[in-house]
């Protein structure tokens, strides 16, 4: 993962003011009933472990589904569950179906969120654990070895050889500067200025602050940067710097509805400069400000992008089988990216219990799942080599990224319908040249 989405800036600063609740609901309290995980079932020789029987392997989600900063969290179990719904049509795996035995809600809060992790893996004992929550903390799930999937915006995925965040376990934002002085070349740029909440913010501080820092090494322009900006605030002053200055292309590293005010900001200056936004694909956002967003370009990080299925028929069919399968269980959710990264997850567990066929423990499916060097999620994502993802960033690093054209995120290409822009590791930032994709990359 080359950088941490900024979807969960909200939700961090309510936390941080103190607003965030702290209610566990009742659907979620300890069953005096459940199994224990020191007592695993056993169906057959090595297959035994928690959350097996002889035709289900359970498993469990801890999500933000209420409070502050569901919005930015839940959206990654209806991604998984069609993605298990897919499976078990097909009658499972090695017949066994995928069930989401635990739906658990930490509602916001970071200590129901640990007391959830007690329930799922010592009480319910299930076999593998979901996670889409800012609050997400290792060390139950490292210390008993519990194969745990899901979104890494908190950052501390990094490490342990069962954590696996979708589109690898580390947070790299020195990966940013290329693709950014590509996109500034390929907008014929060459001052750029970069916008971020401060430092209590992860994701969004970090990942500017670091690409100035490397953009300027590099020689390039930095003409402008506030890394301060307030939450929700008024971004008058910064245009009226950035008109000053006058930067020709704006990275901004905070959410999609503050890019949207400082988009009108400059709008009003009579401000026109390229914009590169890491959070704003969304549909709905488009949707009801057109007129803001148009010529934008969007990260879409590490995905195909939805809309390269119609523009490329026949290139993407991982990405067509996506959409057919959201469609149809999930209609409400085709086009979310964490729900993306929830189908991701889903597969990535697939993955690793076919490969262990008939030893079905936990211990093998993780180390089988590290073994996957050229995971694509099925031809959704680039390829993330599971022997080092865990700690390493591995080269080409291929971010993919969406323009706005007037109602419609169109995908930006490197040549022919390849939507993965590749660079390698010692790219010459200052006139980044895109490299061949790996072997197996989408649209190869």
């Amino acid at each position: 993962m080359t950088a941490a989405a900024v979807l969960a800036v909200v939700f961090i600063a309510a936390a941080c003011s103190g607003t965030t609740p702290s209610t566990s609901p009742s659907s979620t309290a300890p069953s005096s009933t459940a199994p224990s995980k020191s007592a695993p079932s056993s169906t057959a020789t090595g297959q035994s472990g928690p959350g097996i029987t002889p035709t289900e392997i359970k498993v469990g989600v801890i999500a933000t589904r209420t409070g502050v900063g569901a919005g930015d969290f839940v959206t990654f179990i209806p991604g998984m569950q069609a993605y298990f719904d897919m499976i078990n049509k097909e009658g499972g795996i090695n017949g066994r179906k995928l069930v989401l035995a635990d739906n658990l809600d930490d509602g916001g809060d970071p200590t129901t969120f640990s007391q959830l992790t007690h329930t799922l893996i010592e009480q319910d004992g299930d076999f593998a654990a979901f996670i889409s929550t800012f609050w997400f903390t290792p060390n139950l799930f490292a210390e008993t070895g519990t194969p745990t999937y899901g979104y890494n915006v908190s950052g501390n995925w990094a490490g342990p050889d069962n954590l696996f965040a979708a589109g690898g376990s580390i947070q790299d934002y020195h990966a940013l500067a290329a693709p950014v002085s590509y996109l500034m070349k390929r907008s014929h740029a060459t001052s750029v200025a970069l916008i971020s909440y401060g430092p209590g913010i992860p994701g969004s501080y970090p990942a500017c602050t670091t690409t100035d820092t490397d953009l300027a090494k590099a020689g390039i322009t930095v003409s402008y940067a506030d890394f301060d900006a307030t939450l929700g605030g008024s971004f008058t002053s910064a245009v009226q710097q950035i008109q000053q200055h006058h930067s020709d292309f704006l990275m901004s590293c905070m959410e999609g509805s503050d890019d949207i005010t400082l988009a009108r900001a400059l709008q009003q200056y009579g401000v026109s400069i390229h914009q590169l936004w890491l959070n704003g694909y969304d549909q709905d956002l488009l949707d009801q400000y057109p007129s803001l967003m148009q010529g934008v370009y969007v990260d879409a990080n590490g995905f195909v992008p939805f809309g390269a299925a119609a523009a490329f028929p026949g290139a993407y069919p991982g990405l067509q089988q996506y959409l057919s399968v959201m469609k149809t269980y999930e209609p409400a959710h085709v086009n979310d990216q964490l729900s993306m990264q929830g189908w991701q997850s889903a597969a990535l567990l697939a993955a690793g219990i076919r490969a262990a066929g008939s030893d079905l423990t936990q211990k093998n499916v993780i180390a089988q799942t590290n073994r996957i060097t050229d995971f694509t999620a099925g031809g959704i994502t680039a390829v993330v080599n599971w022997s080092l993802a865990h700690t390493t960033q591995a080269y080409p690093i291929c971010p993919s990224f969406v323009r706005v054209d007037k109602t419609s995120f169109v995908p930006v290409v490197s040549h022919g319908h390849q939507v993965f822009i590749c660079f390698g590791r010692n790219v010459d930032v200052a006139d980044p040249v895109p490299v061949a994709a790996p072997p197996g990359t989408p649209g190869g």
